[in-house]
């Protein structure tokens, strides 16, 4: 079974932990404010990077989207990175789990 969670978070300029109760295999951010933003992630790749999708493609090596492995106080779940995190814009983000075997 996969499993997915949709959302949206106000940017702050800082990064921002996303709780899910669990770690996601595919992330994707869509600056809703001015839509000339989507970041994509996925398993395989390093944290803090996505790519980056606009007008053109390109590869964001730093602040843009991790596994966040939670602590005993916040679930698990990823972080926008302050690359993405841009303040007062709005941030819908959808992120799955392929949950199969689990």
């Amino acid at each position: 079974m996969n499993v997915a969670k949709f959302g949206k978070v106000t940017g702050t300029g800082a990064a921002i932990n996303i709780e899910l109760g669990w770690i996601p295999d595919y992330v994707k951010i869509i600056n809703g404010t001015d839509a000339d933003q989507i970041d994509e992630w996925q398993t395989g790749m390093d944290a803090g990077t996505s790519v980056q999708t606009n007008t053109a493609v390109s590869a964001r090596s730093s602040n843009g989207i991790s596994p966040y492995a939670g602590d005993d106080t916040h679930k698990k779940g990823f972080t926008i990175g302050s690359g993405i995190s841009e303040n007062a814009k709005v941030l819908y983000y959808q992120a799955y789990r392929n949950a199969e075997g689990s």
